[in-house]
């Protein structure tokens, strides 16, 4: 089984100081297997923390990030399982269930 940790929206260090110590507690290194984000680390330091609990960490770029090489969308597979990622603030109007679909399509993932 593998275990996969999908977080988005840190907004360290600009909403928050870090993540919060009881959270922490449960990143430990070697457990969790892959780290899915959906944007919004925003800082070098919150994302090679992250890279201390998996080497195996998958991100898109949210609209408050530093780095400007992660990709906007991307797509993880697990098997057969297809997971489109991407941050949101793309989907315009924000939350409209259509425009969600039509980025899925672009993606060429299923939408639910």
């Amino acid at each position: 089984m593998v275990l996969v940790l999908i977080l988005g929206d840190l907004h360290i260090p600009y909403r928050a100081h870090d993540l919060p110590q009881k959270f922490k507690k449960l990143l430990v290194p070697g457990k969790i297997q892959q780290i899915i984000c959906t944007g919004n680390i925003c800082d070098r330091e919150t994302y090679e923390y992250l890279r201390t609990v998996s080497s195996d960490i998958n991100v898109v770029k949210g609209d408050y990030d530093e780095n400007n090489a992660w990709p906007l969308t991307k797509i993880v597979k697990h098997g057969s399982l297809k997971i489109g990622v991407l941050h949101g603030h793309q989907v315009i109007p924000w939350g409209d269930s259509e425009s969600l679909g039509t980025v899925a399509r672009q993606m060429d993932v299923e939408f639910y």
